[in-house]
Protein backbone atom coordinates (compact mmCIF):
# COMPACT_ATOMS: atom_id res chain seq x y z
CA UNK A 1 0.00 0.00 0.00
CA UNK A 2 2.46 2.70 -1.35
CA UNK A 3 0.37 5.93 -0.88
CA UNK A 4 2.86 8.18 -1.19
CA UNK A 5 3.75 6.94 -4.98
CA UNK A 6 2.46 10.07 -6.69
CA UNK A 7 1.87 7.56 -10.36
CA UNK A 8 -0.34 5.63 -8.55
CA UNK A 9 -4.25 6.14 -9.08
CA UNK A 10 -5.71 8.64 -6.05
CA UNK A 11 -7.15 6.54 -2.96
CA UNK A 12 -10.15 6.80 -0.82
CA UNK A 13 -9.25 6.00 2.91
CA UNK A 14 -11.50 5.26 5.71
CA UNK A 15 -9.65 5.77 8.82
CA UNK A 16 -11.18 5.13 12.18
CA UNK A 17 -9.35 5.09 15.85
CA UNK A 18 -10.18 3.61 18.77
CA UNK A 19 -12.19 6.50 21.50
CA UNK A 20 -9.38 7.77 23.10
CA UNK A 21 -6.44 10.74 22.35
CA UNK A 22 -3.74 8.39 22.66
CA UNK A 23 -4.92 6.99 19.28
CA UNK A 24 -7.20 9.76 17.55
CA UNK A 25 -4.20 12.50 17.18
CA UNK A 26 -1.86 9.81 15.86
CA UNK A 27 -4.15 8.70 13.52
CA UNK A 28 -5.08 12.11 12.73
CA UNK A 29 -1.50 12.41 11.74
CA UNK A 30 -1.33 9.78 9.28
CA UNK A 31 -5.01 11.17 7.80
CA UNK A 32 -3.09 14.39 7.50
CA UNK A 33 0.17 12.84 5.82
CA UNK A 34 -2.06 10.73 3.36
CA UNK A 35 -4.19 13.76 2.38
CA UNK A 36 -0.55 15.51 1.39
CA UNK A 37 0.17 13.35 -1.30
CA UNK A 38 -3.35 13.92 -2.44
CA UNK A 39 -5.38 11.07 -1.54
CA UNK A 40 -9.16 11.50 0.10
CA UNK A 41 -9.67 10.59 3.64
CA UNK A 42 -12.67 10.03 5.51
CA UNK A 43 -11.49 10.13 9.26
CA UNK A 44 -14.40 8.68 11.46
CA UNK A 45 -14.98 9.37 15.19
CA UNK A 46 -17.90 10.17 17.59
CA UNK A 47 -19.34 13.89 17.07
CA UNK A 48 -17.61 15.27 20.61
CA UNK A 49 -14.31 13.37 19.81
CA UNK A 50 -14.27 14.83 16.26
CA UNK A 51 -15.04 18.60 17.73
CA UNK A 52 -12.42 18.33 20.39
CA UNK A 53 -9.30 17.57 17.55
CA UNK A 54 -7.07 20.26 16.42
CA UNK A 55 -7.31 21.74 13.18
CA UNK A 56 -6.03 19.57 10.10
CA UNK A 57 -3.21 21.07 8.76
CA UNK A 58 -4.13 23.48 5.49
CA UNK A 59 -2.56 21.22 3.18
CA UNK A 60 -4.43 18.17 3.94
CA UNK A 61 -7.68 19.88 4.81
CA UNK A 62 -9.52 20.00 1.82
CA UNK A 63 -8.95 16.15 1.23
CA UNK A 64 -10.15 15.17 5.22
CA UNK A 65 -13.68 14.68 6.02
CA UNK A 66 -14.30 14.35 9.68
CA UNK A 67 -16.86 11.70 9.88
CA UNK A 68 -19.13 12.07 13.12
CA UNK A 69 -20.95 8.95 14.03
CA UNK A 70 -23.29 8.72 17.22
CA UNK A 71 -22.29 6.44 19.98
CA UNK A 72 -24.85 3.95 20.84
CA UNK A 73 -26.66 4.44 24.16
CA UNK A 74 -25.83 2.63 26.92
CA UNK A 75 -27.24 2.96 29.87
CA UNK A 76 -24.93 4.24 33.18
CA UNK A 77 -23.06 6.29 30.31
CA UNK A 78 -23.59 9.47 31.16
CA UNK A 79 -23.98 11.77 27.84
CA UNK A 80 -21.49 13.30 26.43
CA UNK A 81 -18.92 10.74 27.51
CA UNK A 82 -17.41 9.33 24.18
CA UNK A 83 -13.42 8.88 24.73
CA UNK A 84 -11.17 7.08 27.65
CA UNK A 85 -10.51 10.80 29.07
CA UNK A 86 -14.56 11.30 29.64
CA UNK A 87 -14.85 7.60 31.67
CA UNK A 88 -13.81 6.75 35.32
CA UNK A 89 -11.76 3.96 35.18
CA UNK A 90 -13.93 1.87 36.99
CA UNK A 91 -16.77 2.10 34.26
CA UNK A 92 -14.41 1.74 30.90
CA UNK A 93 -16.78 -1.39 30.40
CA UNK A 94 -19.48 0.38 29.36
CA UNK A 95 -17.76 2.82 26.85
CA UNK A 96 -16.23 -0.49 25.57
CA UNK A 97 -20.09 -1.70 25.32
CA UNK A 98 -20.94 1.48 23.46
CA UNK A 99 -17.82 0.91 21.19
CA UNK A 100 -18.95 -2.58 20.69
CA UNK A 101 -22.51 -1.27 19.28
CA UNK A 102 -20.52 1.16 16.86
CA UNK A 103 -20.48 -1.46 14.27
CA UNK A 104 -24.27 -0.98 12.86
CA UNK A 105 -23.70 3.15 12.45
CA UNK A 106 -20.14 2.27 10.72
CA UNK A 107 -21.93 0.08 8.42
CA UNK A 108 -24.88 1.89 7.55
CA UNK A 109 -21.82 4.83 6.99
CA UNK A 110 -20.01 2.51 4.91
CA UNK A 111 -23.01 1.65 2.78
CA UNK A 112 -23.47 5.19 1.68
CA UNK A 113 -20.37 5.76 1.01
CA UNK A 114 -20.30 2.76 -1.43
CA UNK A 115 -23.91 3.38 -2.98
CA UNK A 116 -23.79 3.86 -6.49
CA UNK A 117 -25.27 6.94 -6.67
CA UNK A 118 -23.16 8.50 -4.27
CA UNK A 119 -21.31 10.45 -6.65
CA UNK A 120 -17.74 10.28 -4.50
CA UNK A 121 -15.51 7.52 -4.93
CA UNK A 122 -15.85 4.14 -2.83
CA UNK A 123 -13.82 3.37 0.00
CA UNK A 124 -9.99 1.50 -1.15
CA UNK A 125 -9.00 0.81 2.06
CA UNK A 126 -10.10 0.64 5.85
CA UNK A 127 -7.76 1.61 8.67
CA UNK A 128 -9.27 0.46 11.65
CA UNK A 129 -7.67 0.38 15.24
CA UNK A 130 -6.79 -2.85 17.38
CA UNK A 131 -9.99 -2.96 18.91
CA UNK A 132 -12.08 -2.92 16.03
CA UNK A 133 -13.02 -6.75 15.54
CA UNK A 134 -16.59 -5.80 13.66
CA UNK A 135 -14.78 -3.01 11.38
CA UNK A 136 -12.79 -6.03 8.87
CA UNK A 137 -16.64 -7.96 8.98
CA UNK A 138 -18.12 -4.79 7.38
CA UNK A 139 -15.79 -4.08 4.94
CA UNK A 140 -15.85 -7.82 3.76
CA UNK A 141 -19.53 -7.49 3.07
CA UNK A 142 -18.71 -4.26 0.76
CA UNK A 143 -15.50 -6.08 -0.97
CA UNK A 144 -12.88 -3.29 0.61
CA UNK A 145 -10.09 -4.84 2.13
CA UNK A 146 -9.06 -3.83 5.78
CA UNK A 147 -5.78 -2.87 7.50
CA UNK A 148 -5.39 -2.92 11.22
CA UNK A 149 -3.01 -0.32 12.52
CA UNK A 150 -1.39 -1.66 15.82
CA UNK A 151 0.76 0.95 18.29
CA UNK A 152 4.38 0.64 19.21
CA UNK A 153 5.76 -3.17 18.47
CA UNK A 154 7.37 -3.02 22.04
CA UNK A 155 3.83 -2.46 23.32
CA UNK A 156 2.12 -5.22 21.10
CA UNK A 157 5.36 -7.87 22.25
CA UNK A 158 4.60 -7.54 26.04
CA UNK A 159 1.37 -7.76 25.32
CA UNK A 160 1.73 -11.31 23.28
CA UNK A 161 4.72 -12.29 25.52
CA UNK A 162 1.74 -12.20 28.59
CA UNK A 163 -0.69 -13.65 27.02
CA UNK A 164 1.48 -16.80 26.02
CA UNK A 165 2.48 -17.17 30.13
CA UNK A 166 6.26 -15.68 29.97
CA UNK A 167 7.34 -13.24 32.30
CA UNK A 168 7.95 -10.01 30.93
CA UNK A 169 9.76 -7.37 33.30
CA UNK A 170 7.30 -4.03 32.69
CA UNK A 171 6.61 -1.15 35.16
CA UNK A 172 4.25 -1.70 37.69
CA UNK A 173 1.97 0.46 35.81
CA UNK A 174 2.24 -1.35 32.16
CA UNK A 175 1.79 -4.45 34.07
CA UNK A 176 -1.90 -3.67 35.26
CA UNK A 177 -2.86 -2.15 31.96
CA UNK A 178 -1.80 -5.40 29.84
CA UNK A 179 -3.88 -7.40 32.60
CA UNK A 180 -6.45 -5.67 31.63
CA UNK A 181 -6.85 -6.84 27.73
CA UNK A 182 -7.16 -10.47 29.12
CA UNK A 183 -9.82 -9.49 32.05
CA UNK A 184 -13.47 -9.54 30.87
CA UNK A 185 -15.45 -6.36 30.59
CA UNK A 186 -18.61 -7.20 32.19
CA UNK A 187 -21.07 -5.17 30.50
CA UNK A 188 -19.68 -6.04 27.29
CA UNK A 189 -18.93 -9.64 28.21
CA UNK A 190 -15.44 -9.35 26.15
CA UNK A 191 -11.81 -8.87 27.12
CA UNK A 192 -9.50 -6.42 25.31
CA UNK A 193 -7.43 -9.25 24.04
CA UNK A 194 -10.68 -10.96 22.65
CA UNK A 195 -11.13 -7.70 20.35
CA UNK A 196 -7.57 -7.77 18.92
CA UNK A 197 -7.21 -11.25 18.38
CA UNK A 198 -10.95 -11.14 16.25
CA UNK A 199 -9.50 -7.68 14.40
CA UNK A 200 -6.32 -9.83 13.76
CA UNK A 201 -7.80 -12.80 12.05
CA UNK A 202 -10.66 -11.07 10.20
CA UNK A 203 -8.14 -8.26 8.69
CA UNK A 204 -6.36 -8.22 5.70
CA UNK A 205 -3.46 -6.62 6.70
CA UNK A 206 -2.03 -5.28 9.46
CA UNK A 207 0.22 -2.10 9.85
CA UNK A 208 1.96 -0.38 13.11
CA UNK A 209 3.37 2.98 14.03
CA UNK A 210 7.02 1.66 14.07
CA UNK A 211 9.75 0.28 11.54
CA UNK A 212 12.37 -1.94 12.69
CA UNK A 213 14.90 0.80 12.66
CA UNK A 214 13.40 1.69 15.69
CA UNK A 215 12.68 -1.68 17.25
CA UNK A 216 14.48 -4.08 15.36
CA UNK A 217 13.79 -6.90 17.78
CA UNK A 218 10.33 -6.57 19.40
CA UNK A 219 9.38 -6.07 15.59
CA UNK A 220 10.97 -9.38 14.91
CA UNK A 221 8.45 -10.82 17.46
CA UNK A 222 5.10 -9.12 16.05
CA UNK A 223 5.76 -10.18 12.86
CA UNK A 224 6.90 -13.99 14.19
CA UNK A 225 3.37 -13.98 15.81
CA UNK A 226 1.01 -12.13 13.59
CA UNK A 227 1.68 -14.59 10.51
CA UNK A 228 -0.33 -12.00 8.18
CA UNK A 229 1.44 -9.25 5.99
CA UNK A 230 2.64 -6.34 8.59
CA UNK A 231 3.38 -2.83 7.15
CA UNK A 232 5.49 -0.54 9.12
CA UNK A 233 4.55 3.25 8.71
CA UNK A 234 7.51 4.83 10.99
CA UNK A 235 6.87 6.90 14.29
CA UNK A 236 4.09 9.50 12.94
CA UNK A 237 5.73 12.58 14.64
CA UNK A 238 3.65 15.36 14.08
CA UNK A 239 3.50 17.79 10.65
CA UNK A 240 6.07 20.89 11.04
CA UNK A 241 3.04 22.12 9.82
CA UNK A 242 0.29 20.37 11.17
CA UNK A 243 -2.60 21.70 13.91
CA UNK A 244 -1.06 20.28 17.07
CA UNK A 245 2.25 21.93 16.47
CA UNK A 246 0.71 25.45 15.61
CA UNK A 247 -1.31 25.70 18.46
CA UNK A 248 1.84 24.60 20.71
CA UNK A 249 3.55 27.69 19.08
CA UNK A 250 1.03 30.05 20.33
CA UNK A 251 2.88 30.12 23.98
CA UNK A 252 6.47 29.99 23.46
CA UNK A 253 7.11 30.11 27.76
CA UNK A 254 7.86 26.64 27.66
CA UNK A 255 10.38 26.74 25.26
CA UNK A 256 12.17 29.89 26.60
CA UNK A 257 12.72 28.48 30.53
CA UNK A 258 14.03 25.13 28.51
CA UNK A 259 16.62 27.71 27.05
CA UNK A 260 17.10 29.34 30.26
CA UNK A 261 18.81 26.54 31.50
CA UNK A 262 22.34 24.71 31.45
CA UNK A 263 22.62 21.71 28.99
CA UNK A 264 22.09 18.11 30.10
CA UNK A 265 19.55 20.00 33.59
CA UNK A 266 16.83 19.03 32.14
CA UNK A 267 14.80 15.58 32.22
CA UNK A 268 11.80 15.45 30.25
CA UNK A 269 8.89 12.24 31.17
CA UNK A 270 6.19 11.27 28.83
CA UNK A 271 2.84 9.90 30.81
CA UNK A 272 0.57 9.54 28.30
CA UNK A 273 -2.15 11.41 27.10
CA UNK A 274 -4.20 10.11 30.29
CA UNK A 275 -2.40 9.15 32.85
CA UNK A 276 -3.78 10.14 36.50
CA UNK A 277 -0.93 10.57 38.90
CA UNK A 278 -1.44 10.23 43.15
CA UNK A 279 -0.22 12.26 45.34
CA UNK A 280 2.31 9.36 46.25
Amino acid sequence: MDVGCESSSKLHLVIFPWLAFGHLLPYLELAERVASRGHRVSFVSTPRNIARLPPVSPAAAPRVDLVALPLPHVDGLQGGAESTNDVPSGKFELLWKAFDAMGAPFAEFLGAACAEDAGNKRPDWIIADTFHHWAPLVALQHKIPCAVLLPSASVVASSISQSQGQRVRLPCYEQKQNERYFTVNGASNMYDGERFTLAKKRCTIMAMRSCPEWEPEPFRQVVTFMKKPLVPLGLLPPSPDGGRRRAAETDDSTVRWLDAQLPDSVGYVALGSEVPLRVE
